[in-house]
């Protein structure tokens, strides 16, 4: 049986990928995302080429429903089973930022009427007050645990996502404002977060006394830096490390770094903080995104938490 190609052939669509991607730079999308959006990109003008088109003049707009269909009966080698719905919804969102893009540089003006599949919304695992205390409370008092205490005010505290907290630089800490400034959040959107006191002092004392002595003689500006020779953490370095204090709190739920997003978030709207402002905080897209907090917290005492965002009013 004869492979199908996994690199493109056409010249056009070789340069066409490689502008699409510095596009996204420019616009500043993450670099974690980038690489997703680009290979789907080129799946499609893969498939372009299989079907004898490989110049941009013979595009079409059936060409992405039709590569979409493809998709939808897909079964993947790893799992055995069809795409996921929030799979598929990647690939339509990947081909659609495309679509915009040949437009908008002129290079085509075939645009692509792709629509989201509705997907099934969950409640998401969040942890309680007590549970959040459980966490601080295990933490060694040194140089390793004053850095953990810094990670929960960046992921708690500030509700930020695996990949926001990670691209964090020292710059991005306004220390007189009391402001975390997200440059790189979903979407390529940017935010002010608003640090509460008790988190700033746990970060501010890890940047003027954990950071320097765990860095050593590297030389770069992320905040958080792996105990091993001051390297940068990474997503998936600073992940094992809160999957790590959530085991040895024994917490028996299934928690990560956006279960302490989905955590704050909950406590918010559960001690009176407005769904809209929440919103903001998280950096939300829509308002949809966030009304998923008002299933979790319906029927619950409403709190008052010692971790209140300050700057936000109820």
């Amino acid at each position: 049986m004869k492979k199908k190609p996994t690199r493109l052939q056409s010249s056009q669509y070789i340069l066409l990928l490689e502008s699409f991607t510095e596009w996204l730079q420019l616009l500043n999308y993450s670099v974690f995302s980038i690489p997703a959006l680009s290979s789907t990109v080129q799946s499609f003008l893969l498939y372009q080429e299989a079907t004898g088109k490989i110049i941009l003049e013979q595009l079409m707009a059936g060409d992405a429903n039709n590569f979409m269909d493809l998709l939808q009966n897909k079964i993947s080698s790893r799992s055995g089973k069809p795409l996921s719905i929030g799979s598929i919804n990647k690939h339509i969102q990947a081909l659609k930022l495309f679509s915009k893009y040949i437009r908008e540089t002129g290079r085509s003006n075939v645009g692509f009427a792709l629509q989201q599949l509705p997907e099934t919304r969950t409640i998401p695992v969040w942890l309680t007050v007590a549970e959040v205390q459980q966490l601080y409370d295990v933490i060694e008092n040194d140089v390793l645990g004053i850095r953990d205490k810094a990670m929960l005010a960046v992921y708690y505290g500030c509700g930020l996502r695996l990949n926001e907290g990670a691209s964090l630089e020292i710059k991005d800490i306004n220390q007189t404002a009391k402001l975390l400034h997200v440059r790189k959040g979903k979407r390529y959107k940017e935010r002010f977060v608003p640090i509460a006191e008790k988190n700033f002092e746990e970060i501010k004392l890890y940047l003027e006394y954990a950071r320097p002595q765990l860095i050593q003689e590297q030389k770069h500006e992320y905040i958080f830096v792996d105990a091993s020779k001051g390297r940068i953490m990474n997503r998936q370095s600073l992940y094992i490390r809160i999957k790590k204090l959530v085991k040895k709190a024994k917490i028996k739920k299934k928690a990560g770094t956006h279960t302490l997003r989905h955590s704050i978030a909950t406590h918010l709207l559960q001690s009176g903080m407005k769904l809209e402002r929440i919103k903001e905080f998280l950096g939300h897209a829509d308002l949809d995104s966030t009304q998923i907090y008002t299933h979790i917290a319906e029927g619950t005492t409403p709190l008052t938490i010692r971790w209140k965002i300050k700057n936000i009013e109820p």
